[in-house]
């Protein structure tokens, strides 16, 4: 479990008063980490060094080249991977499958299959999003995500409508809120997406017990309608 002093908006605030050894010393801790590799199943040290080469590129681009910001990028991507639950080749293998299907969607001819997002957990994919009576776009979603190679099974979370997006993300950002103030889960093992106040939550943790505290957590955002658990758990 986390501790409060170690989550990534204090490495943030580090970035920005341009604390370098100390966001230096955080990433130090965090190149290497203990995986269990997809080909053996057996527990050994594996470094993130590529993993963390990515996150750097990709925290300099999105900076504009900003030494600090970058940095807090980079730092924050390799924080997220060192704590899910997922081996690194899951995690690559589980974005990759997003990226095909999402390309897929967007390329689809079907009206509103764009619109439908895609998470990916250890191949189990959930696509979830707004498929009014009567549209295609739902089945069509579907069969593209079971076309895709790596792809175990693919689950759903549709609404007809959604009153209101402004509200969804409210209640969306309120619920992360939640989550990151609870000492006892890390947060970026979940991940909360709302329509029409109806809650999907998407991810991977250790135990039921954590599993439960999730849902809870979400179940205690005001506007929350409804809470479903596509989480999914490694452990006793």
């Amino acid at each position: 479990m986390s501790r409060a002093g170690e989550r990534p908006g204090g490495l943030a605030r580090a970035a920005r008063s341009r604390d370098i050894p100390g966001l230096a010393d955080r990433l130090a801790a965090l190149l290497t980490t203990d995986v269990i590799p997809e080909e053996t199943g057996t527990k050994m040290r594996r470094p993130f060094l590529a993993l963390t080469g990515t996150a750097l590129a990709l925290g300099s681009a999105g900076a504009g080249c900003n030494p600090y910001v970058a940095a807090a990028s980079a730092v924050y991507q390799t924080y997220n991977a060192a704590t899910d639950q997922r081996t690194v080749g899951a995690q690559v293998s589980d974005d990759e499958i997003e990226a095909k299907i999402g390309a897929a969607l967007v390329a689809s001819p079907i009206s509103g299959t764009s619109s439908i997002k895609v998470y990916s957990r250890n191949g189990v994919v959930v696509l979830t999003g707004v498929v009014p009576y009567g549209s295609s776009a739902g089945v069509a979603a579907v069969n593209i995500a079971r076309a895709t190679p790596g792809v175990t099974r693919v689950e759903t979370f549709f609404v007809r409508s959604e009153p209101s997006e402004t509200s969804d993300l409210e209640i969306e950002a309120a619920i992360k809120k939640a989550f990151v103030e609870d000492s006892n889960l890390e947060s970026s093992q979940v991940s909360a997406v709302v329509y029409g106040g109806h809650v999907a939550l998407i991810g991977e943790v250790a135990s039921y017990q954590t599993e439960q505290e999730f849902i809870e957590d979400a179940q205690g955002v005001s506007g929350v309608v409804s809470v479903r658990s596509y989480i999914q758990v490694s452990g006793p």
